[in-house]
C-alpha cells in the first residue's frame, strides 16, 4: 500500500496538486469505500470478503473566497461582453469539480425567505439586495451560452489592452481546455450500481461548496452563504462532491481502460484547478487594489 500511496502522490503532484492547494482546501483520495466509515462500520467491513472496488473521491473542507466584483469592473473596461463571457466559462468549469455558491444560490435563498417576510426586519433585510445588486454587465448578457462565450474569449484575447485581462482570459481558456467534455462525477450517479451509495446519500446532506463567488466581502451573497452554511452537516454527513468508481476483477484490458478513465478525470480536475488558482490569485489582487483605492480594510485571509 505504501507503493500505491507514493505513486498516487506523484500522480497528484505531476498534475498540479501543489498549485491547486494554494486556493482549494480539500482532498483527493483513493479509497476502498466512497465515504468515510465509522470504526464500527470499518470493523464490520473487514470481516467481509476483500473489496472488488476502488473509488477516487474528491472532497472540500472549506469554500475558497472569490470576491469577483472588482474583476468584472476591470474586464468591462475592455469590452462590455467580456465580464459575462469570462464569468460563464469560469463558473461552468468549476461546476465540473465542485459545488459552486454564487449569486444564483443566494437568489434562491433570498426568494425563499422573502415569501413570508417579517415586517419588523424587512427594511433592513439583505434579501432584496441580492437581486438588486447583480452587476449590469452580467444581467445584460445573462443568456450567453457556453459555446458563444468560449468563442468570444478566443477571438478577443489577442486584442486585449490590459496584461491582467489577457492573463485572466488565457487562464480561463486553459481551464476550459482541461475540463472540455468532462461532467461532474456526482456520487448519485453510482447509486443504482452500488445501493450502499444511494442509502448513504438518502441519509446525507448535500455536499459543501468548494468556493464562494461573491461581488465583495461581506456582501449580500456572503450573508446568504453564511446563513445556509451555519447548519450544514448538523443533521448528517455531507455527500462527497466527486466519486469515481474503479471496478476491479475485470479482464486486464478492461481494467486498464477503467483505471485510465478515472485517472484521466482526476488529472483534468487537478490541472483545471491549478489554472483556476492563478485566476483566483489575480481576482484577489484586483480586489485588494479596489480596497486600497476606497480605503477599505480586507477581511480576506
Amino acid at each position: 500500500m505504501d507503493f500505491v500511496e507514493r505513486g498516487f502522490r506523484r500522480f497528484c503532484k505531476r498534475n498540479g496538486a501543489d498549485a491547486a492547494k494554494k486556493i482549494w482546501s480539500g482532498f483527493l483520495r483513493l479509497m476502498d469505500h466512497p465515504f468515510e466509515l465509522t470504526e464500527q462500520e470499518r470493523n464490520s467491513a473487514e470481516t467481509d470478503s476483500p473489496t472488488n472496488r476502488l473509488f477516487l473521491v474528491g472532497e472540500y473542507d472549506a469554500a475558497a473566497s472569490i470576491p469577483i466584483g472588482a474583476t468584472l469592473t476591470h474586464l468591462e473596461r475592455e469590452n462590455e461582453l467580456l465580464p459575462a463571457a469570462f464569468f460563464k466559462i469560469f463558473v461552468h468549469n468549476l461546476w465540473k469539480w465542485m459545488r459552486v455558491y454564487d449569486y444564483s444560490d443566494a437568489l434562491e435563498h433570498a426568494e425563499m425567505w422573502m415569501e413570508d417576510p417579517d415586517e419588523d426586519s424587512e427594511a433592513d433585510s439583505v434579501y432584496p439586495k441580492v437581486a438588486q445588486n447583480i452587476p449590469s454587465c452580467l444581467q445584460k448578457y445573462s443568456k450567453i451560452g457556453e459555446r458563444k462565450a468560449r468563442r468570444f474569449l478566443q477571438q478577443i484575447e489577442p486584442s486585449l489592452r490590459s496584461p491582467v485581462s489577457r492573463q485572466l482570459v488565457r487562464h480561463v481558456l486553459e481551464m476550459d481546455t482541461h475540463g472540455r467534455g468532462r461532467e461532474h462525477a456526482w456520487a448519485g450517479r453510482l447509486a443504482e450500481e452500488i445501493p450502499a451509495i444511494g442509502d448513504f446519500i438518502n441519509d446525507a446532506e448535500s455536499c459543501g461548496p468548494g468556493c464562494l463567488i461573491s461581488w465583495y466581502e461581506d456582501d449580500e451573497i456572503s450573508a446568504c452563504f453564511d446563513e445556509e452554511m451555519r447548519d450544514l452537516g448538523a443533521n448528517g454527513p455531507l455527500e462527497p462532491p466527486i466519486v469515481l468508481l474503479i471496478q476491479l476483477g475485470k479482464p486486464v484490458a478492461e481494467l486498464d481502460a477503467e483505471i485510465k478513465r478515472v485517472f484521466d478525470h482526476g488529472a483534468a480536475m487537478l490541472r483545471s484547478l491549478a489554472a483556476a488558482t492563478r485566476i483566483v490569485e489575480i481576482i484577489r489582487e484586483l480586489y485588494d487594489e479596489h480596497l486600497r483605492q476606497h480605503r477599505l480594510k480586507s477581511g480576506l485571509q
